[in-house]
């Protein structure tokens, strides 16, 4: 099982189709948080791929390559790192079924952990709640629930940023489902969903931060180039209610839907969506930088090619 990380702006998708070509029988398993959204593209990073039904299963292709949990929930929908277990446990299975090599690729670490570690299955989302406990943000704030949840939990309240709001939110939701902090219930039910494969190895790919900010400024100029703002702007009038979905306040997007609301200008917009991108980049580091299993492979002054070629090699060597 390999599994290729590193933050937002690597090359991991390019290096990932690299692989897989070499490998000739390969699939790949996204573990990108923002990717598995429909209709947005452009401002995940999506690959153009198009969904295809091949000998006798659906599947996004890109490059020739299958390609799994890839562009398959709505912008309204919830998913968590446990839809994530489950679902690539089932993707990883029916590839092996296939007699092909699955690999992981993303840059949400908490969906790789999970998937290798464990993670508790939590209770189902009851709508009810999250509808009031989303109210309850559009009234009092982010910080008034991110309060709320320290009484509750402390131990969460840590652990979860006070701006993601979706996180504050499910852990208040659990709270109030089974009147237990979701920190002692993941203690509880840890490890009831987990990857079935025990051998494993993980790369990630490491940029001077200079260099990867420099990769990062470009590739938000390229992606507003491409029609993020018309595919954002797209998107909400088929559905205005998606503005306060948990895809469109995601990385770049709420500045984009700042931008359409004429609150702020296009070189606000961009310098915005930069920033929050290198922040985000900055946070994914920290978390890869805790898992003492990675292989980081230094990509300074390499091509894709080369450091797919240095992967290969590596993964060769692994088996």
């Amino acid at each position: 099982m390999i599994f290729i990380a590193g933050p937002t702006g690597s090359g991991k998708t390019s290096v990932s189709i690299g692989l897989a070509r070499k490998i000739k029988n390969a699939e790949i398993i996204s573990a990108d948080s923002r990717q598995i959204y429909k209709h947005l593209s452009v401002g995940t990073a999506k690959p153009a791929g198009k969904w295809v039904n091949i000998e006798g299963y659906r599947a996004f292709i890109y490059e020739n390559i299958p390609h799994h949990l890839i562009d398959i929930i709505e912008p309204t929908e919830f998913f968590s790192a446990g839809d994530f277990v489950e679902l690539s446990n089932e993707a990883a299975a029916e590839t092996k079924k296939r007699n092909n090599i699955p690999i992981f690729v993303g840059g949400t670490g908490l969906y790789i952990d999970s998937f290798i570690d464990g993670i508790a299955k939590l209770p189902q989302k009851n709508e009810q709640i999250r509808k009031e406990l989303y109210e309850l943000e559009k009234k009092e704030g982010r910080a008034y629930l991110h309060n709320k949840l320290k009484e509750v939990d402390p131990e969460s309240a840590v652990n979860i940023h006070p701006n993601n709001i979706h996180r504050i939110i499910r852990a208040l939701e659990v709270y109030h489902i089974t009147g237990s902090p979701i920190s002692i219930w993941h203690e509880k039910h840890k490890k009831s969903l987990k990857s079935k494969y025990e051998k494993h190895t993980i790369f990630a790919l490491n940029w001077d931060r200079k260099i990867l900010y420099d990769r990062i400024n470009q590739r938000v100029e390229g992606m507003l180039e491409n029609g993020m703002i018309e595919e954002t702007e797209k998107i909400l009038t088929k559905n205005p209610a998606i503005v306060n979905s948990p895809a469109l306040k995601s990385l770049g997007y709420k500045y984009v839907v700042d931008f359409l609301n004429k609150t702020i200008n296009f070189e606000q917009m961009k310098s915005l969506i930069q920033q929050v991108t290198r922040n985000y980049a900055k946070r994914q580091l920290t978390w890869f930088n805790k898992n003492k299993d990675i292989n980081w492979i230094n990509c300074d002054n390499l091509e894709i090619g080369e450091i797919t070629e240095i992967l290969w090699k590596k993964s060769l060597q692994s088996e």
